[in-house]
């Protein structure tokens, strides 16, 4: 199947996760289900930002050096209280940092600007209306929207909505993915090696790119190359997940099964291997709200297929705004020697140099190569292309 048609039937076979409100403090990472809109004007009250003298403006617009202004100090308010009086003309009170402005207030002195004599004070300057006054709303006005439905919850979401005075936030709720591994020649790391084994390290790789807020993982074992092995672990994990996810038996050998266990398990088959490189051999299947994304046993061929199309699919699922890869320009660094007929993904480490993306292209490309995956942060994604030499501009994605 074409890459960009199986990316169109992947989406539209994604349904969001339901919604539940959880406690602002315990939100950091997940997903707004709903815009974040302020109830209340930050801050609340006009206040002032420094140490000092607040008064009526009208009372300094005759001050100067030669001719200062004299007041009568009546109050002082620490941050947190609040006047208990009114400023009159000619008349100010002493203010810290924070605290809420007295009613006839309209402007605020520094401490060292000012001459204290007893209970008086003397301004030396003009001052307009509110000068050296935080007005409230001037952070935020109530109804402004705070944040979209589909942000993930940051330290500013957190802190503007804790200022609000909300305590808790509706956010999608968590999905849970199944990863199961595939093949007879499997061992797990604390298996004694058996020759012509190898180790299963796609567990643990998964495991590390499903690190994430919104996403519980579990994992449910290897299954043999045989169908009721297949069928008990895939059906096991499609009944408790949203997700099944899995690596291996999905190319065309004698002993790659997964695609019949699961029609036997009554899923329907949606997408059966997609023409690109590496991650060609795959297998997308759905029944009622349950999906199946069975991928390649190949390292890398996995990891891009799961970077380029399950990793939309997921975002989606757990309610990103903007689920679908970005893609840039980048520079090649280097060179990769061989034609590309129809899609390839390159992996890459990209940094910016002088304003420019350039993509140092990892030289063993092989689909096997776990070690191509170190210091790797991007995928240059190539389309029939003679060549692909240092200097050439293509598009990318981080990962």
């Amino acid at each position: 199947m074409d890459f960009y048609k199986a990316e169109e039937k992947l989406i539209k076979k994604i349904n969001q996760t339901e919604i539940e409100n959880i406690s602002t403090s315990e939100s950091y990472g997940r997903v707004l289900a709903e815009d974040l809109i302020a109830i209340e004007n930050v801050p609340r009250f006009n206040r002032s930002p420094l140490d000092g003298y607040c008064f009526n403006y009208e009372d300094s617009l005759n001050a100067s050096i030669e001719n200062p202004v004299e007041l009568e100090i009546i109050e002082e308010v620490p941050c947190g209280s609040i006047a208990s009086k009114n400023i009159g003309r000619n008349q100010t009170i002493k203010i810290l940092t924070g605290a809420k402005m007295p009613e006839g207030a309209s402007a605020v002195v520094k401490f060292e600007d000012v001459e204290v004599n007893n209970n008086k004070i003397k301004i030396f300057e003009k001052f307009s209306k509110n000068k050296n006054i935080i007005l409230a709303g001037e952070d935020v006005k109530c109804g402004t929207i705070l944040a979209r439905k589909g942000d993930v919850v940051d330290t500013g979401i957190i802190g503007i909505a804790i200022s609000q005075g909300i305590k808790n936030l509706n956010v999608f709720k968590k999905i849970k993915i199944g990863f199961i591994s595939t093949g007879s020649e499997l061992l797990e790391i604390d298996d004694n090696y058996e020759d012509g084994k190898i180790y299963n390290s796609n567990r643990y790789m998964f495991k590390a790119m499903l690190e994430n807020k919104n996403i519980e993982f579990k994992y449910y074992g290897i299954a043999h190359d045989d169908i009721a092995s297949l069928k008990d672990l895939y059906g096991n994990a499609s009944i408790e997940c949203d997700i099944v996810l899995s690596t291996g038996g999905v190319s065309v050998g004698d002993y790659d099964l997964v695609n019949k266990a699961l029609v036997e398990l009554g899923f329907e088959v949606f997408i059966d291997r997609i023409d690109m490189k590496p991650g060609m051999a795959c297998c997308f299947a759905s029944k009622e709200n349950k999906l199946v994304f069975a991928l390649s046993g190949n390292p890398m061929s996995s990891v891009t297929t799961f970077y380029t199309l399950c990793m939309p699919a997921i975002r989606k699922m757990i309610g990103y705004n903007e689920y679908q890869n970005k893609y840039f320009k980048v520079k090649l660094k280097n060179s990769f020697y061989k034609k590309i007929r129809g899609l390839r993904f390159l992996r890459a480490n990209v940094q910016i140099e002088n304003g420019e993306a350039l993509a140092d292209l990892n030289l063993d490309q092989g689909n096997i190569v776990i070690k191509s995956l170190i210091n790797c942060n991007a995928m240059v994604k190539i389309e029939n292309s003679d060549e692909a030499v240092c200097g050439m501009t293509f598009d990318c994605m981080y990962i």
